[in-house]
């Protein structure tokens, strides 16, 4: 468990966010949030309000409370960013295209572009141009 994880662990389990909302949320085994809490002597607050449902509340990337009227996974843009950044697989990829290069006559896939043709600008480049006076 690396040390952002334990300040995240801290911060909602102060929160009073159960051990198996915590353990969703930052992707890590249920017990293993309610051992290191118990270890490290971390137990709810009760002079905050005690929160429900850590969805719209945390911010998935940081970890930090989000104060917002509506739910959001996010607490700026820089979260968004670098958590999309690292979990690709996260998104619904529905618009992947296939073609075979004119040029190379490679198979590629592109995302989100049907009317793409070469495979890499070089190719266009090659294709377009082709050879001028033995250069290319």
């Amino acid at each position: 468990m690396t040390s952002t994880q334990q300040e995240r662990i801290t911060m909602m389990r102060r929160a009073g966010v159960t051990y198996a909302n915590i353990a969703t949320h930052i992707g890590i085994n249920p017990n293993t949030v309610k051992t290191w809490c118990r270890r490290a002597g971390i137990t709810p607050d009760t002079s905050v309000p005690q929160v429900v449902d850590p969805v719209g509340v945390w911010c998935l990337s940081c970890g930090a409370p989000i104060a917002s009227a509506r739910p959001a996974k996010f607490c700026c843009e820089a979260c968004r960013r670098s958590w999309w950044h690292a979990h690709p697989e996260a998104g619904q990829r529905s618009a992947f295209y296939e073609f075979t290069c004119p040029e190379c006559g490679q198979g590629f896939a592109a995302y989100g572009n049907k009317t793409r043709v070469y495979c890499s600008h070089a190719c266009y480049i090659r294709h377009r141009f082709g050879t001028r006076g033995g250069r290319r």
